[in-house]
């Protein structure tokens, strides 16, 4: 949970819309290569291939 400034919380949430958008635009990319798609299942992220996980609180990872 953040703790601080209203203008760092605003801050930070913009940058994680940018992020996100950069994620949206991988994915994208992923489908286009037309082996799959990409779908959320389960706290998961499955792909052609791949999945992707929460491995703990903070941190993600993927599984080929």
């Amino acid at each position: 949970m953040f703790v601080g400034r209203p203008e760092e919380l605003r801050r930070r949430q913009r940058q994680a819309v940018e992020i996100a958008a950069e994620i949206a635009h991988l994915m994208t990319r992923i489908e286009a290569l037309g082996i799959g798609p990409t779908m959320p299942a389960a706290g998961r992220l499955s792909g052609p291939g791949f999945v992707i996980i929460r491995t703990d609180r903070d941190r993600w990872t993927v599984r080929a």
